[in-house]
């Protein structure tokens, strides 16, 4: 069982706005490389979540478990990014580079929206082509972020951007000497 919906997309040839047929999807069994791409940035945004936090307990100079206490009750990555940039710029350190640390915890939260789009957006197939899309319906009908394509090889970008920086943060932390 599947339903077609009809949602406008810019995707033209210049010719402007047209309909297409889409219809929503509910697995990704018919392509699995985009399926393992996309367990693969959970994990990888599992492990930059953990290296925010450990950043979080380096520049409050608190022990992991304190600042894993606190820090899971910040309910938004947008929140905790925000909430740690501040620490940052009040930080009193001749040791650690803020700006360094402060410059990779803002590329994460760029990196964000690109994740927050794949997880919240409406997934879904072209009826004639095959091609899987996501909708962003609070974007304009006009814009190119309303409908776009998901590729398993920009997924995999994606995560490789995202291990980059936070393996860069968990040096600039000295993410193994700080206490449990």
């Amino acid at each position: 069982m599947r339903s077609v919906i009809r949602f406008a997309s810019a995707r033209s040839s210049g010719l402007g706005l047209f309909t297409m047929a889409y219809y929503t999807l509910r697995s990704l069994d018919g392509d699995p490389n985009l399926a393992t791409s996309l367990g693969n940035m959970v994990v990888a945004w599992a492990w930059a979540e953990e290296i925010v936090m450990s950043t979080f307990a380096r520049v409050a100079g608190i022990n992991l478990n304190l600042a894993m206490a606190g820090f899971a009750r910040i309910p938004t990555f947008e929140s905790r990014v925000k909430f740690v940039r501040a620490l940052i710029g009040e930080w009193q350190t001749t040791k650690y580079d803020k700006d360094k640390i402060d410059h990779q915890i803002y590329k994460l939260g760029k990196l964000a929206s690109a994740r927050n789009h794949w997880v919240h957006g409406d997934w879904c197939k072209d009826d004639k082509t095959g091609e899987i899309v996501i909708f962003d319906h609070r974007a304009d009908l006009a814009s190119e972020r309303r409908c776009r394509p998901v590729k398993a090889a920009d997924v995999r970008n994606h995560i490789a951007a995202v291990k980059q920086h936070t393996a860069d943060l968990f040096q600039l932390i000295d993410r193994s000497s700080i206490p449990a």
